[in-house]
């Protein structure tokens, strides 16, 4: 055996390749660069990846990207919706609220010299809430206006954890006058899962029953669906209504249908600097052909906020919400509307004990 099969042998036996050359004019040897690389410590081609290793399922399942409570579907549109609804106000507002113990609050609201209370221009509500057990399942909450009228609310927590949350809810309005049309009797029940949630309500209304049932679903960790659908029985009607929510990195855009007007409500929140600057948008369209729209902005600094929303109309509304202490706010409300030629001013203070 010659010098090159003896060299050609003992390459091939270490994984190469090789092939005959030239190299000075002598027979001499070469690896072929047209064939494959060999490994020959693992075994595997040079340049091609190594095979993927083994997954269990549950591994699997705790990387996959979990989906979230969409929140209930009378939220749907809310976080987009508080940039353009301004709570303002004229006259003198003032609320108190105190912790009497960890089980118990109570809430004075002064209202004086307002034009917005119908045949009134003054009001007074007290507010008292009473965690009604030690495991705080139980909540009592009751209200009580200057007119007499009366509120009562029971929520009651029946089941709270990651798989299942089930929370229901009595509802009890009693006015003077004893008028069908405003005395309130309902009970509804919230139902939320890990990718879901939903409601039922039952009870008399504005003079007769009245039940509704809603569901939303998140469809991705992202976007999610809904509807809900409502028998008036005072109207002898049934409405319902569909929307959709798509939740983006720093913005958000929503949108609703109203199947009985046929209105399309359409949302859009920008967040512009974290926790600092947030900028919202609302389109209303009818099947009238009148639509409207409405532009919002909130600017949170040090020690103060400003909300302004300005809506297709030309009326611009501005609240300014000053921080005094930790336990004292101070606000300004003011209202223009050119068109109108109407304009309103107030001042309030939240105290909280």
């Amino acid at each position: 055996m010659g010098v090159a099969e003896r060299e050609r042998s003992k390459l091939l036996e270490e994984g190469g390749s090789c092939r005959d050359s030239k190299i000075g004019g002598a027979g001499g040897l070469e690896l072929d660069e047209g064939g494959p690389d060999v490994d020959v410590r693992g075994g595997n081609l040079i340049g091609e990846a190594p095979p993927p290793e083994e997954v269990s399922i549950e591994e699997a399942a705790k990387s996959a990207t979990a989906y979230t409570n969409p929140g209930p579907f009378e939220a749907l549109t809310s976080e987009a919706k508080k940039y353009v609804f301004v709570d303002t106000f004229d006259g003198a507002r003032l609320d108190l609220s105190k912790q009497l113990s960890p089980m118990m609050m109570i809430n004075h609201n002064f209202w004086l010299g307002t034009s917005m209370l119908q045949n009134a221009n003054k009001h007074y509500t007290f507010t008292s809430q009473v965690v009604a057990d030690e495991d705080q399942t139980t909540v009592l909450v009751g209200r009580l206006d200057m007119n007499g009228t009366m509120e009562g609310r029971v929520i009651k927590t029946f089941r709270q954890d990651e798989d299942l949350s089930v929370v229901g809810k009595f509802v009890c309005v009693a006015t003077p006058e004893f008028d069908a049309g405003s005395n309130q009797l309902a009970g509804d029940v919230d139902l939320s899962g890990k990718s879901w949630s939903g409601n039922v309500k039952y009870g008399c209304m504005g003079g007769g029953d009245y039940f509704s049932c809603n569901y939303l679903q998140a469809i991705t960790p992202r976007f999610c669906v809904g509807g809900e659908a409502a028998y008036i029985g005072a109207q002898k009607v049934s409405v319902g209504s569909y929307g959709c929510r798509y939740n983006g990195v720093g913005w958000m855009g929503s949108a609703q249908w109203s199947g009985q007007q046929g209105a399309l409500s359409l949302n859009y929140m920008k967040t512009i600097t974290k926790d600092r600057v947030n900028f919202g948008a609302e389109l209303q369209v009818a099947p009238t052909m009148e639509s409207n729209v409405v532009f919002g902005a909130e600017f949170n600094l040090k020690q103060s906020k400003v909300s302004t929303v300005i809506d297709g109309g030309g009326g611009i509304k501005t609240v300014v919400e000053a921080k005094l202490h930790p336990a004292a706010n101070l606000q300004f409300s003011a209202e223009a509307d050119h068109l109108k030629d109407s304009f309103k001013f107030g001042y309030g203070m939240t105290i909280m004990g």
